[in-house]
């Protein structure tokens, strides 16, 4: 549950980025060691913001779930996720698309310049068909059925298929929706998975346009912001797979993109603690973040490399 903000603990906001079933894997094994070393509940954030894979774990810690509780689930000693890591986020390869485009409008905004490269190729390919219901299923069972999650700040991270906008559900000002549909949205992957009507409007992965968006807290009253980033990382390697090589081009955009928040963040003022891939991770990883197959190995590796990736960035952040 969220902490007493009136205590005189410095307000820390949890950032989770997107980079699919590895990534969220990824992301448990740092949650961990982040835990372990800080002495700290992860669901005492003043804020949780996640994007993607990060948005499916803001709802689950926002739901009260523990990183104990998910590590469990990911190392297959607890079911209490109700969930089947092998199925439900389906195979290595996404279902046939739809004849319908992601968002039209993205890869014409992509055309005048308005959205980024990426945004407007992502708009451009077919509408995912992966059926989403077992997504459904555990946030709204996290969730206990409510329409939102129990934290009070926890925000999800979309794209609308029309502006080109960043939407923060749960967050001041942003359209009403369920934590079901908000999460399906950010998880809303270009060709794999569809894009979610709420209300009047289409959303989709908010991957496409920031891989963690943490820049949506400069104007907030934190003090403090842990960034998690499966999709960046200031460690490339040099792997000779082409998928591979295209992949980590993919990631030096994205951590060029995280570059900037977190200089954005710490110009406004912000103590940033920045944690991401090693080397190591990447080999792990592979070029595709959403094959099941290697999650374990994703997992296993991770649970040795962010030991050191979260003490160098706590130590540098002067946390530890």
């Amino acid at each position: 549950m969220p902490k007493d903000n009136t205590s005189s603990t410095p307000r820390r906001a949890l950032v989770l980025g997107c980079g699919g079933v590895a990534g969220g894997a990824w992301s448990i094994a740092a949650l961990h060691h982040l835990e372990q070393q800080l002495g700290w509940d992860c669901r005492d954030a003043d804020v949780l913001i996640g994007t993607s894979a990060g948005a499916v774990l803001a709802a689950l810690l926002g739901s009260g779930i523990s990183v104990a509780q998910l590590l469990a689930c990911q190392q297959g000693t607890s079911d209490i996720c109700d969930w089947n890591h092998d199925t439900d986020t389906g195979g290595a390869l996404p279902p046939l698309p739809g004849a319908r485009f992601t968002g039209k409008q993205l890869a014409l905004k992509g055309l005048r310049g308005e959205v980024s490269a990426l945004t407007a190729i992502c708009g451009a390919l077919p509408a995912g068909q992966f059926d989403m219901r077992a997504f459904r299923k555990l946030v709204s069972d996290a969730a206990k059925g409510q329409d939102w999650v129990s934290h009070p700040a926890t925000w999800i991270m979309a794209v609308d298929t029309d502006t080109g906008k960043r939407i923060a559900f749960g967050k001041g000002g942003a359209p009403d929706a369920r934590i079901t549909d908000a999460v399906c949205a950010s998880y809303g992957v270009p060709f794999w998975c569809p894009p979610v009507h709420i209300g009047t409007r289409t959303y989709i992965d908010g991957g496409v346009a920031s891989p963690v968006s943490a820049d949506m807290l400069v104007d907030s009253a934190v003090e403090e912001v842990i960034v998690l980033a499966p999709m960046a990382s200031r460690q490339p390697d040099k792997p000779w797979h082409p998928f591979e090589r295209i992949e980590r081009r993919v990631r030096r955009y994205m951590t060029s993109v995280v570059d900037r928040e977190v200089s954005a963040l710490e110009k406004a003022g912000k103590k940033v603690i920045r944690i991401e891939p090693a080397a190591d991770d990447l080999k792990a990883f592979g070029y595709n973040m959403m094959d099941p197959a290697r999650r374990t190995r994703v997992l296993e590796t991770a649970l040795t490399t962010t030991r050191k990736s979260v003490r160098d960035a706590l130590r540098a952040s002067s946390l530890v």
